[in-house]
């Protein structure tokens, strides 16, 4: 699969939301549902044939096996990908069976349980507006990407002659920017940000901000990349003036960005399991939401090279996936 229509299915399931037709089979593991002390938990995933939602169950499941007591645990799986309805198909779900806990694997499968009872632990990850669920009762997860300060040090690790890098974002990001500038002071980068109120204004912005930056930094914002075809204009208009783009996932790397620093999905599902055991076994959470514990890094040698970028050989040792070689 070519790179667009990649970045189609990526913003279109991680970004917006998937639909279309089916109802879903609940596959289950044993013990038996009545068995004493058993907990009983639903996977509900976006789309099971994605790769990165795939390993983030199978990692997620196996976890679980690993960490849990034996026949304490009773997983149920439910694949939401061509499903139009998943609001009804999970409330019929919810209606037959009781569960102690749920894990969302994507948008759609965290955005179609709202109607849970209040009581219901939901644990997430892969999910774009995960800020919007911090500190709220009931829930946990996985952010979607690496903390500020880790992208911002792994930016300055492999390119020190970096010195200002741009962003475009939203107003439900400007607590993000904020935080951002202050780490990158700590690191001899000045961040230029650019508030986009609407996506109207997007390209006159960014062909304003882009001759005057080293770097772009995306961030996941869904104002400022709202479809394939934005993505497309801010990646030309990025390549017409020779300057690279910083992102937090690999698919943007096969676009033209030149570094992604992501999220390790396995990890991601490893992690998501542990808060899950916390959670049904009575532990407290100090933050409900956890940055991921490991991270996946893409490099593109053919932007290094076209933009004549200074680049840490040493860095190379770290990375995860070399394009353009």
């Amino acid at each position: 699969m070519s790179f667009w229509p990649k970045l189609a299915v990526y913003l279109l399931l991680t970004l917006l939301t998937a639909s279309c037709a089916h109802r879903p089979a609940i596959n289950s593991t044993t013990p038996t549902i009545d068995a004493t002390g058993v907990k009983n938990i639903l996977v509900i995933n976006t789309n099971h044939s994605l790769e990165r939602y795939r390993v983030s169950q199978a990692a997620f499941i196996e976890t679980l096996k690993l960490t849990a007591a034996d026949n304490t645990r009773a997983v149920s799986t439910i694949d939401l990908d061509m499903d139009n309805t998943p609001v009804e198909t999970l409330q019929d779900v919810l209606n037959q069976r009781h569960y102690d806990a749920v894990y969302c694997i994507g948008a759609k499968a965290l955005g179609s349980v709202d109607y849970i009872d209040p009581n219901t632990q939901v644990v997430f990850s892969s999910v774009l507006n995960w800020r919007r669920f911090v500190d709220q009762p009931r829930y946990s997860g996985i952010a979607s990407d690496p903390a500020t300060e880790a992208q911002l040090t792994w930016f300055k690790y492999f390119f020190p002659d970096i010195k200002t890098i741009g962003v475009l974002y939203s107003a439900k990001n400007r607590q993000l920017l904020k935080h951002a500038t202050k780490i990158a002071s700590q690191l001899s980068i000045n961040i230029v940000g650019e508030e986009v109120h609407s996506n109207s204004s997007l390209m006159a912005q960014a062909n304003a901000l882009l001759p005057n930056v080293d770097a772009l930094w995306l961030i996941s914002d869904s104002t400022v990349l709202s479809s394939t075809d934005t993505a497309k204009q801010l990646f030309a208009a990025a390549d017409q003036h020779k300057t690279p783009i910083l992102s937090y996932n690999p698919v943007f790397v096969e676009m033209g960005a030149l570094l992604s620093i992501s999220a390790d999905v396995a990890t991601t599902g490893r992690q998501a399991a542990l808060i899950m055991n916390n959670l049904l076994s009575g532990s407290n959470q100090a933050s409900s939401i956890q940055f991921p514990a490991g991270s996946s890094i893409s490099l593109n040698l053919r932007k290094v090279h076209e933009y004549n970028i200074k680049l840490n050989s040493s860095a190379l040792d770290s990375v995860n996936e070399l394009v353009g070689e």
